[in-house]
């Protein structure tokens, strides 16, 4: 296991982006309620999320910023499916696991895919939030808040969710 060299807390209400860098790679981040946090982070990476976070959290269409992320040492399609996700599922956008699996270029490969954002380690960068059952239900996501924090990402998105 790494040990990150530097952790760095974003606070843009309602939401806490918690990073861990490396080397100035980012290894991980975690999405929390704001409730209660002090943020820190002083990095110009840092300042870019921020920024892009703050505009997210404001409803406004949002482009996170592209940082090293260490994707290294991970199988191809996983890869391959979270920068497919990253790249081809906009702001506001929903995809199901089925789909993005063909997106990906594996098409039946819906069950893999769920396994892959359930250990996403980039949520909002690699938005996992938008993929969504066959039927359109909310399911899976297993960040801290669960189904909660996946609806309310959501809405900040204006996606259209089911009734």
């Amino acid at each position: 296991m790494r040990i990150a060299d530097k952790t760095e807390l974003l606070v843009a209400w309602p939401l806490g982006l918690e990073l861990s860098w490396l080397n100035g790679v980012l290894l991980g981040c975690r999405v929390r309620h704001a409730a209660g946090l002090v943020p820190t982070g002083t990095t110009a990476a840092g300042r870019s999320l921020l920024a892009a976070l703050e505009r997210y959290v404001g409803g406004q269409p949002t482009v996170w910023p592209r940082v090293p992320m260490e994707l290294h040492g991970l199988p191809e399609f996983t890869r391959r499916v979270l920068l497919t996700l990253r790249d081809q599922v906009p702001h506001g956008a929903t995809t199901t696991y089925g789909e993005l699996a063909a997106l990906a270029g594996s098409p039946g490969a819906a069950r893999a895919v769920g396994q892959i954002m359930a250990r996403n380690s980039w949520p909002l960068l690699v938005p996992c939030h938008r993929v969504l059952g066959a039927d359109g239900a909310l399911t899976g996501f297993s960040a801290e808040g669960g189904l909660d924090l996946k609806r309310l990402l959501l809405e900040i998105e204006g996606a259209v969710l089911p009734a």
